[in-house]
């Protein structure tokens, strides 16, 4: 493991991040049972699940280690498969994530 992941502070992020995800996996086959308040509270969670993967992924983009830069650039290979473009630097994904779930969440206000 690369000096990046031993840190502590990284590989408690990492499990909150896991633990994130799973919520959401477990959640998202209840969706189009959900009241609208249980939906905005499914997007809340998006928003800090991809906030937290934003701060982690700046962190790898600073680190000299080359594990991190390596899982950096498989993230963004598979960002690409669902269609980022290829020039798009973090910031631009980031932002086309977050405008997604700004734009469900006008959805349900409606």
């Amino acid at each position: 493991m690369g000096e990046f992941f031993s840190s502590r502070i990284v590989r408690e992020n990492m499990e909150e991040l896991a633990d994130m995800q799973q919520e959401l996996i477990q959640q998202v086959m209840y969706l189009p049972y959900m009241t609208k308040e249980q939906k905005k509270e499914h997007l809340q969670l998006m928003k800090d699940f991809l906030e937290k993967q934003k701060i982690l992924f700046f962190r790898m983009t600073l680190s000299d280690d080359p594990e991190a830069k390596d899982v950096r650039e498989q993230i963004m290979n598979n960002a690409r498969m669902f269609g980022v473009v290829k020039d798009a630097n973090t910031e631009d994904f980031f932002n086309t994530l977050e405008k997604t779930i700004e734009g469900l969440a006008k959805m349900l206000d409606m």
